[in-house]
């Protein structure tokens, strides 16, 4: 009885799966943007699942289809996600709270003589004077 994926149809199909999978790794590199990168990986990982299948390993073609396919994009898009929202401070609803630019937190500045700066005692934020 001889192998099924022996001889030179198995080549060629393995040899298609393989330069498949080196466009597809060279996609992901080449994406610039993160979210469409998550989804060539996704795709990429679909590719290296069938090229194990191909090369006779079900098992890790299974495990690289649920983990590089559905589980690690998954994960980047997430945390696209967090980092966007917390980068515009929709998380908390809180403002952000470095300290004012302008403001006497300044070296060098504050409500002393010849500061240029007057204090609302009112509100107890700093003001320039017009000059």
């Amino acid at each position: 009885m001889s192998d099924p994926f022996s001889g030179a149809l198995a080549d060629a199909l393995i040899l298609t799966a393989l330069a498949l999978t080196v466009l597809m790794a060279t996609a992901v590199v080449l994406t610039r943007n993160p979210a469409r990168q998550a989804i060539v990986l996704s795709g990429y990982g679909m590719v290296l699942g069938v090229l194990f299948l191909i090369l006779q390993a079900p098992d890790v073609a299974m495990s690289q289809i649920g983990v590089g396919t559905v589980v690690v994009p998954l994960i980047v898009v997430l945390a696209l996600h967090a980092t966007r929202r917390h980068r515009e401070g929709g998380d908390t609803g809180e403002e952000d709270r470095r300290p004012d630019r302008d403001g006497p937190d300044r070296e060098g500045e504050g409500d002393g003589p010849g500061t240029g700066t007057t204090s609302d005692t009112a509100s107890g934020t700093a003001r320039e004077d017009a000059r």
